[in-house]
């Protein structure tokens, strides 16, 4: 549904569309949950290895499914140079963009063989940098 309160629907004809009021807003969680499964689909398409799934959601709102992805993409733990040290840069790049640059390369690599850092004044070793 678009902001406007209807749905566009592509023809051979052309793009037309569909008023249709908005539902009032639900009265309780069980409401919502009654009428966000009611229009709710997942469909799996593929999965390639364990670590992977292509699905696809049709019935749900963008915000929703921008959400969804946000929160997935939250909960995959990554690695990343954090700092940098640098003796004699002779290049033509700044020492910051340099950093920064590095920063930005993905590394692919377990994280469970490393060591989380707890607090500010844990020590640097070679298991949690």
């Amino acid at each position: 549904m678009s902001a406007s309160g209807g749905y566009y629907d592509v023809t051979e004809s052309g793009i037309h569309f569909r008023h249709e009021p908005p539902l009032p807003t639900p009265k309780d969680g069980q409401e919502f949950l009654e009428r966000f499964t009611k229009g709710f689909k997942l469909n799996i398409l593929e999965r390639p290895s364990d670590d992977e799934l292509i699905f696809e959601m049709i019935g749900i709102d963008v915000s929703f499914a921008n959400a969804l992805r946000r929160i997935m993409i939250a909960e995959v733990p990554t690695v990343a140079v954090e700092h940098v040290y640098m003796w004699n840069n002779s290049s033509i790049v700044h020492d910051e963009v340099l950093s920064h640059r590095l920063g930005l390369v993905p590394i692919n690599t377990d994280s469970r063989l490393f060591d989380e850092f707890v607090g500010d004044d844990d020590e640097a070793t070679d298991r949690n940098t």
